[in-house]
């Protein structure tokens, strides 16, 4: 009898050892499941906002070039004038007052959306933290079809290609086909070099869009990710002088 006794009571302790093990395991496969997940996801996130980010620097840095080449083709559309017609807006045939491309720096209250051309000044800063309305949208990049009458990625259709990207579709020519999540806004300020020595910038309270020296062109790319806004903003400074 005592024999059995003890045979029932180390079975009853095993069994409850294994379930006490059995339990210990569990919480140390969930503990390490959701730390492994957490860990997943921050990868998966740090992935998405770096595509993001490179993807807006290499926006940002397309309009610097975009103006960069503007001021480069000024001087060779207006050749005869290159220090007097080297800030013409890049659709202009002539060179003159109206045709300037005009300062409407960030402190303004404006900025220029860029897509094919220069579009109108934008009436408002690009600034999403306060919502994407009418103004913010003017801003929007997205995906245009270059020719709408041909088709260029061979899928049957002649006008879905995602063949360019810009805030404004060049009318008759384009049309969009998909808007992304990135805004890019680009501002232009004008300053005088002043004949000092050694060489320095003036910043007269009036622009100097009819004889300054230097376009301060100022490249900015935002983007919404939830609640949070990112930007990124390149500035490079673009002289008269050949």
């Amino acid at each position: 009898m005592m024999i059995n006794k003890i045979k029932n009571w180390l079975k009853e302790k095993s069994k409850a050892e294994t379930i006490l093990e059995v339990i210990i395991a569990l919480v140390v496969i969930t503990i390490g499941s959701a730390t492994a997940t957490s860990l997943i996801l921050s990868a998966i996130k740090a992935n998405i906002f770096n595509k993001d980010l490179l993807t807006a620097l290499n926006m940002a840095q397309e309009g610097i070039e975009f103006m960069r080449n503007t001021r480069d083709t000024n001087w060779i559309k207006f050749s005869s004038d290159t220090q007097g017609c080297w800030h013409m807006r890049p659709e202009a045939v002539a060179c003159s007052t109206g045709n300037v491309i005009s300062t409407n720096d960030g402190g303004t209250g404006s900025g220029y959306a860029l897509g094919g051309t220069l579009s109108n000044k934008v009436t408002s800063v690009l600034e999403l933290n306060d919502g994407i309305g009418g103004t913010e949208s003017s801003y929007r990049l997205s995906y245009w079809d270059a020719d709408p009458t041909a088709d260029s990625d061979d899928d049957g259709t002649n006008n879905n290609d995602l063949d360019l990207v810009g805030s404004n579709a060049p009318s008759g020519s384009a049309i969009i086909v998909k808007d992304t999540h990135y805004y890019r806004a680009i501002y232009v300020d004008y300053k005088k070099i002043a004949n000092t020595s050694p060489w320095a910038l003036s910043d007269p309270a009036a622009p100097e869009e009819s004889n300054g020296d230097l376009m301060q062109v100022t490249s900015v790319v935002q983007w919404m990710d939830g609640p949070t806004r990112h930007q990124v903003s390149l500035s490079s400074s673009l002289t008269r002088y050949k």
